[in-house]
């Protein structure tokens, strides 16, 4: 396996990793108190992991190609995406 699949392999894992724990946190209520009975009080938060996944899906395409700078562009994609998906999640909150 080259550097480059490794590369795009371990941001996937890592950048998703990540992205699902926020969606999961501010999804679950952030550190506010829950007094419902719901798991998730805010679910539009969920839309962070669909953002992450169309980059994913990108990082996916490229994983294929030798094209070195529409790769970095996709690694950078997926990490854009988690606060582009809070300011999305938030803009629907309200």
């Amino acid at each position: 396996m080259s550097k480059r699949k490794i590369i795009a392999l371990g941001n996937l894992l890592i950048s998703g990793s990540i992205a699902l724990m926020i969606s999961m946190f501010f999804a679950g209520g952030a550190i506010s108190e829950n007094y419902t009975d719901k798991t998730y009080v805010a679910p539009e938060f969920f839309i962070i992991l669909v953002i992450w996944g169309i980059g994913a899906i990108f990082v996916l395409i490229q994983f294929f190609k030798d094209i070195i700078p529409y790769f970095v562009i996709s690694l950078i994609i997926t990490w854009i995406s988690i606060p582009l998906g809070i300011i999305i999640g938030f803009s629907m909150d309200t």
